[in-house]
């Protein structure tokens, strides 16, 4: 898995480079009350993503990508396949000490930050279609902060902040997210300076 940038930053599913590991093929869900709030607009989340990365980066400090998604999805032939056409929805690149899986805990916004309790990159997405028909909206977060309220079979978040478009954004998530476990592959740790060589979303 590694194909998503215009709907969600390195949300990913590569057939190419990597085997996918999903521990849900069948994809996730949330509760009804999972939301953001983006401007004046508010949308409700229904699906996420969790991929482990490991200590991509740097020794010690763990990789986890999370993205949530405003459609329903699952997991077909390696790929990400929405139930809407039209997606909104967040990403994050979170940056942990815990190897297993996200700590519980505050994650505050530091770009290009690879620190543990930070996430160095992240991402808002308005409306983008995942058959091509429109190109919706791209923003990254600028500002902000992450709370894991609860961890493992089901996951609680609550974040807000602020993104490059000037408009703020909150909202909450709770439900389970469809895993990936990259952590075992087989490359060298990326260096702590470089960008990441994630490959993202096709158009």
């Amino acid at each position: 898995m590694k194909n998503l940038k215009q709907l969600f930053l390195l949300v990913t599913i590569s057939v190419m480079s990597f085997s996918c590991g999903s521990d849900d093929d069948g994809g996730s869900g949330s509760s009804s009350d999972s939301y953001f709030i983006y401007g004046d607009t508010e949308f409700q989340l229904k699906s996420g993503v969790i991929e482990n990365y490991g200590d991509y980066y740097v020794d010690g400090v763990y990789n986890f990508d999370i993205s949530l998604f405003s459609s329903e999805m699952s997991v077909v032939d390696d790929e990400l396949v929405f139930d809407d056409n039209l997606v909104s929805g967040l990403y994050f690149e979170l940056f942990t000490e815990a190897e297993g899986d996200l700590e519980t805990g505050t994650y505050s916004f530091e770009s290009g930050s690879y620190d543990a309790n930070t996430f160095g990159d992240g991402a808002l997405y308005i409306n983008i279609s995942q058959d091509g028909s429109a190109d919706g909206e791209s923003y990254d977060i600028t500002s902000g902060s992450l709370t894991v309220l609860d961890n493992g079979s089901t996951y609680e978040f609550e974040f807000s902040g602020a993104a490059s478009s000037g408009e703020t954004f909150s909202g909450y998530f709770r439900g389970t997210l469809s895993a990936f476990d990259y952590s075992s592959e087989n490359r060298p740790v990326v260096e702590a300076n470089t960008k990441s060589k994630k490959v993202k979303f096709r158009k």
